[in-house]
């Protein structure tokens, strides 16, 4: 009988992972393990000489970068030709909602409260999917995403609508659903920010969060999500810059900077094999104390992997290049061991082979045409989930659906800037949105609205984080006492309608994107039942 030839043994990514770190000098090893945002929106020299000069292992993109989902795509195809010695992972922040950073020519999906609202975890794996699609296809091969924080504190100023809701269950189900659909697209998901980031009221971006909470609760609830995106595979873990008192026993050291959290309790205790990256090191939390280069050694020595540096302002843009040679220092000062530099980088590059960066074990996945880019069948599928998330919190006053002959009067509160993360320049107007449906709408400023109110038959209202915004509370006590029906639109998370108790009708659609607004006019309507629970 022939001999068959055996078959071929195809390499698997720690081996692929293992032959390049053998070919990597020192300089190259540590440029691998940083993460670097860079100005503009063209590979110029001072970014090539960035980029190629530090070896960097990948960037960060943020709005500044971007014009649209076309130049996205090319800027990402030069980034890869510069890109020494290895492909690079670029990652953009593109949450959903809240938090994009495309926004010209990609669909705004909504955030995850609003996809936990509708209570069907197969929307998050399809609006997952269709979002890594997309991303894919402008070259992005990595999502800082998803957010899996359970949010419990109704006045926290920096997720709320971020995450999927306050049921730890629900957060870690769709938590799951999200990493599959992103990764299966061959995009890396990075769930964030552990330990759990749910239940603060101090931004990070702007000081340090406590959160004093005693373990036993730690691990039932704040930990239980990341437990479970370990348990989906999930290629990364961030970081976040708050302080737990009950694990970390040095006072006010961020968790990103702590070993006893980062190596004692991530790697050790929950056995998280995968990457770990930082969070941003120059958001204020950490940069209050230290400079962002000695917080990228502090945080390579605390177990952290890949050590991100976002210049997130002008001055931070100035020192962008100084983390690589910081850390080059500490190895060559024996202050980091060589054997702790190769076991991050060989965790950053076996990532990159199982994602067909780095040739070899797996084949790169086919990106998409940017055809796909705010294609139909997305626009769909985010004006599905936004109408399915629709929450009818009450409506004792019986004011739903509104006839659409009345003269209804809008007031929009005034937005507020919830955190440095969040893009405010892609609301939609609930004015334009409810006169589709009611001809004779009109609007008002907050200031004239109880004047104007005078000549309305009905009044739809607005509301951004009541509980957080007094002037907010001041003018929906001034709306209800103008003897004209109100109706009120939360437009972030479904805590409003406690606070509001003036106000009996009342509905939350967790976002102001035009998708929510749409969704919201369809509701007040009749256009849709809603049936979403606050999640």
């Amino acid at each position: 009988m022939p001999q068959r030839e055996p078959a071929k043994q195809t390499a698997t990514p720690a081996t692929i992972a293992q032959q390049a770190l053998a070919r990597m000098t020192l300089e190259q090893k540590v440029g691998q393990v940083f993460m670097l945002g860079f100005e503009g929106t063209t590979v110029n020299a001072s970014n090539k000489a960035l980029i190629q000069g530090l070896h960097l292992g990948g960037v960060t993109l943020f709005a500044r970068n971007i014009d649209n989902g076309p130049q996205l795509a090319r800027l990402d195809a030069e980034l890869q030709t510069i890109a020494d010695p290895l492909p690079l992972f670029i990652s953009v922040d593109q949450e959903g909602g809240l938090v994009v950073r495309v926004t010209d020519g990609a669909t705004i999906f909504p955030g995850n409260m609003a996809v936990g609202a509708t209570g069907d975890p197969t929307l998050a794996k399809k609006v997952a999917e269709a979002s890594a699609n997309e991303l894919l296809a402008m070259g992005v091969n990595m999502d800082l995403a998803p957010v899996v924080d359970v949010n419990t504190n109704p006045l926290n100023p920096v997720i709320g609508v971020r995450s999927f809701g306050s049921n730890v269950d629900l957060v870690s189900q769709f938590g799951t659903e999200t990493i599959e659909g992103v990764q299966s697209s061959g995009v890396s998901a990075v769930a964030k920010h552990f330990p759990g980031h749910g239940d603060t009221d101090v931004d990070s971006h702007r000081d340090l969060p406590v959160v004093p909470h005693p373990l036993d609760r730690l691990q039932s609830l704040e930990f239980l999500p990341f437990k479970s995106a370990m348990q989906a595979g999930v290629d990364g873990i961030m970081t976040a810059h708050l302080y737990l008192p009950a694990i970390e026993l040095q006072h006010d050291l961020p968790a990103t900077l702590s070993r006893t959290v980062l190596t004692g309790l991530l790697r050790d205790q929950l056995g998280y094999q995968g990457l770990i990256l930082t969070d941003a090191l120059d958001m204020d939390a950490i940069k209050k104390d230290r400079t962002a280069a000695e917080a990228a050694v502090q945080a390579f020595e605390a177990g952290a992997d890949m050590l991100l540096i976002a210049g997130i302002t002008a001055e931070d843009r100035l020192h962008l290049g100084d983390g690589p040679p910081a850390l080059l220092a500490a190895v060559r000062s024996g202050r980091v061991s060589q054997a702790r530099l190769d076991a991050s980088v060989s965790r950053i590059l076996e990532a990159k082979a199982k994602r067909g960066i780095l040739p070899g074990a797996v084949a790169a996945p086919t990106p998409p045409d940017v055809s796909v880019l705010n294609s139909p069948e997305h626009r769909a599928l985010a004006l599905e989930v936004a109408r399915k998330a629709v929450s009818v919190q009450r409506d004792t006053a019986g004011l739903l659906p509104i006839n659409p002959a009345y003269r209804v009067l809008v007031v929009e509160a005034d937005a507020p800037t919830r955190s440095d993360v969040v893009d405010d320049q892609l609301a939609g107007s609930l004015l334009d949105a409810v006169r589709q449906y009611a001809p004779s709408t009109f609007g008002a400023s907050p200031r004239t609205a109880p004047t104007a109110a005078q000549s309305a038959d009905l009044i739809v209202f607005g509301t951004f984080d009541l509980a957080q915004h007094p002037e907010q509370q001041a003018l929906a006590r001034s709306l209800a006492s103008t003897g004209k029906p109100v109706v009120a639109v939360g437009l972030r998370g479904p805590y409003d309608a406690a606070v509001a108790t003036e106000i009996g009708t009342f509905l939350t659609v967790y976002g102001d994107r035009p998708v929510h607004l749409q969704a919201a006019a369809d509701a007040l309507f009749g256009r849709l039942t809603a049936t979403a629970r606050a999640p």
